[in-house]
């Protein structure tokens, strides 16, 4: 009987054993005083080191950053001074080349024959955290980019009921409010078109209805609002490149997202250049404006979700989803997307649609 239950003992520390050297998620045995007793080659990895000889017998505060002990100690103060059972957190840790990693910290007490221990399984979540932080930040600024068309558009609503009622005869005054509510009424559906085209691509529904459309007219449509404002010149140039197969209604989007950003980041340009040419069996569309340019550290993150570049007074503007959705929108169409910057001359969009509907066909 003893034999017996010394056996099955003999086992569960074997399993356990496995479980623990050969988990991928870093693990870790710790003492009520938070000296690490035993790790598993996943932890040395995470923090950066070659052996466990190197992290046994530290404490787990030495990787972490002075303001973020508190958690270490709640943890101690739960797992031992409560009793609980079981404890989860997130914190960041300092790995041997200095830089900080979120982790997800879980730890459970468990008896030994020195005492209670903490078993702890910390896994990185640097990616997700930041993600998180991405999200919350794009919330706010969604908040925010709504609120700003919607308050203009209630005011001049409000200004236009008023002189209607009053009978007023200023027709110049009453026609420029119509406008500026309808530029706000477009950049609300641009913005909500956006939000929708993110929800999908994350979602993988993005789905394309092609037809074959005449550019120009498409061009001349899309723009219509910077047209509206009476400020910018968009000069349109085709080469040979008259209509498109594709999907009108997201090609639609590009293009407005990258006049749009013309506009928002080169106010100075007062021209617009939009170019499409034939290029082996595509149509290259170029948006170029002549302003102070995009700095080269800023290019290769430009296509990337929640992106945003800054103005010339240091704040971030519009969802950072502009080029992100508009890159993905023209990879569905089996094309390719770039731009080219130089400080000081300005910046050229450009991206590339198959005009061939059986090649375009087989990119769906």
């Amino acid at each position: 009987m003893q034999e017996n239950i010394q056996l099955k003992a003999q086992g569960h520390q074997e399993r356990f054993h496995t479980i623990f050297e050969d988990s991928r998620l870093a693990n870790k045995i710790i003492s009520p005083d938070l000296k690490i007793l035993q790790v598993n080659m996943a932890l040395v990895t995470l923090l950066g080191y070659e052996k466990k000889e190197d992290i046994i017998g530290t404490r787990i505060l030495d990787y972490s950053p002075p303001e973020d002990h508190e958690h270490w100690n709640l943890l101690q103060q739960n797992l031992w001074h409560k009793a609980t059972p079981f404890f989860c957190l997130e914190t960041r840790l300092k790995k041997k080349d200095g830089s900080l990693i979120w982790c997800q910290v879980n730890s459970i007490l468990f008896p030994d024959k020195v005492g209670l221990l903490g078993y702890t399984i910390i896994e990185d979540i640097t990616e997700q955290h930041q993600l998180k932080v991405h999200k919350e930040e794009f919330i706010s600024v969604a908040s925010h980019e709504l609120k700003t068309p919607i308050t203009s558009l209630k005011a001049n609503l409000q200004l236009m009921s008023r002189m209607l009622q009053n009978e007023t005869d200023d027709k110049a005054r009453l026609v420029k409010m119509t406008q500026n509510a309808e530029r706000n009424v477009i950049k609300l559906g641009y913005l909500v078109n956006d939000l929708l085209s993110s929800t999908k691509i994350e979602q993988g529904q993005l789905s394309l209805n092609k037809t074959t459309f005449v550019l120009k007219e498409l061009i001349d449509e899309c723009c219509s609002h910077i047209r509206l404002a009476d400020k910018y010149h968009i000069n349109y140039r085709s080469k040979g490149a008259t209509t498109l197969f594709a999907d009108r209604d997201k090609i639609d989007q590009v293009l407005v997202n990258l006049v749009n950003n013309a506009v928002k980041y080169a106010a100075e340009s007062l021209e617009i250049k939009i170019d499409a040419r034939h290029i082996k069996g595509a149509i290259k569309i170029s948006v170029n404006d002549k302003g102070k340019g995009i700095p080269s550290e800023n290019l290769s993150n430009l296509f990337d979700r929640y992106f945003r570049v800054t103005k010339d007074n240091n704040q971030s503007t519009g969802l950072g989803l502009g080029l992100y959705i508009s890159a993905e929108i023209i990879r569905i169409h089996g094309g390719e997307m770039g731009v080219k910057s130089e400080l000081g001359k300005g910046t050229t969009f450009w991206f590339t649609v198959p005009n061939d509907p059986a090649a375009a066909e087989s990119n769906k």
